[in-house]
């Protein structure tokens, strides 16, 4: 009885090694901030935020890591304050590190207000595919 027990624990706990075998865990969901903030992905994108003082920085990235280019996409933000139904857009400063892209900022926050959503549409201009994601943005003080 023993031996039988033995044989079967060994099947299912090797089944359960094996199963995992040829998974890609490199994907979207596992991307790590690369520069401090809260990361959310698309299949072909990873977007990051940084709040600081005065403004948002939102960066985006390849499953890779890379820099996306500019050309690459096009994206549209919104502001949305805590219960309210209302959107408000908002424009995306450029900002460029020797002539080349780096990443958006967003610059300023709502007066008066805790926290707020921040909406952001991103199309990838390839794909002919359009995202949105939301991120929680509390101003630092």
């Amino acid at each position: 009885m023993k031996t039988l027990t033995a044989t079967l624990y060994f099947i299912v706990l090797s089944t359960t090694l094996w199963a995992h075998d040829g998974h890609d865990h490199d994907g979207p969901s596992s991307f790590q901030p690369k520069k401090g903030g809260v990361v959310k992905s698309t299949e072909d994108i990873n977007i990051e935020t940084i709040t600081q003082k005065d403004r948002v920085n939102i960066y985006l990235f390849d499953n890779d890591g890379k820099k996306k280019t500019q050309d690459s996409f096009e994206i549209n933000a919104q502001i949305q304050l805590p219960k309210q139904n209302k959107k408000e857009t908002v424009k995306l400063k450029t900002i460029l590190e020797e002539g080349k892209f780096c990443h958006f900022e967003l610059e300023g926050h709502p007066k008066k207000v805790h926290r707020y959503t921040l909406h952001l549409t991103v199309k990838d201009k390839k794909e002919n595919h359009t995202d949105k994601l939301s991120f929680t943005i509390e101003p630092t003080k």
